[in-house]
């Protein structure tokens, strides 16, 4: 994988907006035109992505209620 370029600061700047998708029209397309061509910021896209992903899977499930019991307990002892 390649270094880090001039326009990577750029990316590294428009990368969380464009994962929420809160670019304007030319902000994306230049968000994607970089990716598209760099596999230095598309290798972070697809960790930034994997990790939101993993994230809201996680937030999603139940925490069991023993688990539940024993951290309130760690958080008495702190």
């Amino acid at each position: 994988m390649k270094e880090p370029c001039v326009d990577c600061d750029k990316c590294e700047e428009l990368l969380q907006p464009f994962l929420d998708r809160d670019l304007t029209e030319s902000e994306r397309i230049e968000a994607e035109a970089h990716l598209s061509g760099c596999a230095y910021c598309n290798t972070r896209y697809r960790v930034e992505e994997d990790l939101r992903r993993f994230v809201h899977q996680a937030a999603s499930e139940r925490c069991p209620e023993q688990l539940k019991q024993r951290l309130a307990e760690l958080a008495r002892e702190a």
